[in-house]
């Protein structure tokens, strides 16, 4: 059974995605630029995220817009086709009745939809590939106001597509939100109507093609996540611990300014040093380890200052010194050696008087960095 479920799931999340898909696929904006590029124009699909730039454009292409354009974005339009720009508007909303008005035009409604339109002029407007049906399903036509347009399809009196000049520039009104969907463009009418208007432009021209929406840098939506990080208090507030968080990771571990010079401030002697290691090594009677740590140590430094290799038994090591020059009153260093190698086990208290006098006899024969030296041994 549990298979059973799975596999039916699966089924119902395919069919669903596919059908996204496919409504993606075949939206009017997509068939309107696939057809358009198939022609050989660039085409620029307006969009929230990509706002229209009238001046990189020659031909602009409204269908089915929705939402009525601001008066700024109007008198840009009017600017665009002045300037010599190419504009076709297709759609009876009447949120495009200030775009019909501002050239002169008025949207008026029909009491039947008029299914197919046909031309009107006896000399068609498109000598070379003339239609003389459309297929538009409106429910307005178009009236001019006090301004001279040209009438290209339509019945009787009813005016469904017209043309007009404005400035260097030529614009044509469409009363129709289905004449260039993808069903209408199936039919020959429709799709020879289409080449026919795009055949006025430049080879490669470019053409901004705005489907439902027509947006601007005005009217462009902000950015949700934007929105979201720099005009709320929690965005702002995330926005500080995360920048605060970044500094600390980044600056962790620096020292700004001047480096210090180190310096050693009251060296403690090797006598402390060894009291102290004493006191560690208590519990695990290493008195004889520490000395005979400090005996190698001695012996090495007397075997670099005078050139005596310190691996030598002591005896002979003594007389190598002799050899050298080093003076040995009273039999002092001689005693200090025997003391270095007790027989038995000696206690912290002669450990500590030996390593006493271990410094002081560094300090009599001026062996240099004695204390530095058993210091860091120790």
């Amino acid at each position: 059974m549990r298979i059973v479920r799975i596999s039916i799931f699966s089924l119902i999340l395919i069919a669903f995605t596919g059908t996204q898909l496919l409504a993606d696929v075949w939206t009017d904006s997509v068939v309107l630029s696939r057809v358009l590029r198939k022609l050989k124009f660039r085409v620029s699909e307006i969009s929230a995220a990509y706002p229209a730039h009238l001046d990189r454009y020659d031909a602009l292409l409204l269908h089915d817009i929705n939402k009525a354009p601001t008066e700024k974005e109007i008198q840009d339009i009017k600017t665009f086709v002045n300037t010599g720009g190419t504009l076709i508007v297709a759609g009876e909303n009447q949120a495009l009745r200030q775009l019909y008005s501002a050239f002169g035009l008025e949207l008026r409604a029909l009491t039947q939809k008029l299914w197919h339109s046909r031309r009107i002029p006896e000399e068609p407007f498109f000598s070379q590939r003339p239609v003389d049906e459309v297929y538009t399903g409106t429910d307005s036509t178009i009236a001019p106001l006090e301004r001279e347009v040209a009438v290209l399809y339509g019945r009787e009196n009813d005016t469904v597509i017209v043309t007009l000049h404005n400035g260097e520039g030529r614009a044509f009104f469409i009363a129709s939100d289905d004449l260039f969907s993808q069903y209408w463009l199936l039919k020959s009418g429709n799709a020879m109507f289409l080449y026919n208007l795009v055949s006025m432009l430049p080879h490669k021209a470019r053409i901004g093609l705005a489907v439902r929406r027509y947006y601007t840098m005005e009217t462009k939506p902000p950015n949700p996540f934007a929105a979201l990080m720099f005009r709320t208090p929690g965005g702002l507030a995330a926005m500080y611990i995360c920048l605060t968080l970044f500094v600390f990771l980044t600056l962790r571990g620096r020292r700004f300014g001047k480096p210090l010079e180190a310096q050693e401030k009251n060296r403690r002697l090797t006598s402390e040093y060894v009291h102290a290691m004493t006191a560690l090594y208590q519990k695990g009677n290493t008195r004889l380890e520490i000395l005979r740590h400090v005996r190698e140590r001695f012996k090495a430094d007397l075997g670099i200052r005078w050139r005596v290799s310190p691996n030598l038994d002591t005896a002979t090591f003594l007389a190598e010194l002799a050899q050298r020059g080093i003076v040995d009153e009273e039999g002092e260093l001689t005693h200090l050696m025997a003391d270095l190698e007790p027989s038995g086990d000696i206690s912290e208290s002669q450990l500590l008087s030996i390593a006493k006098r271990v410094e002081a006899y560094r300090e009599v024969a001026n062996i240099g960095g004695a204390s530095l030296t058993a210091r860091r041994n120790f």
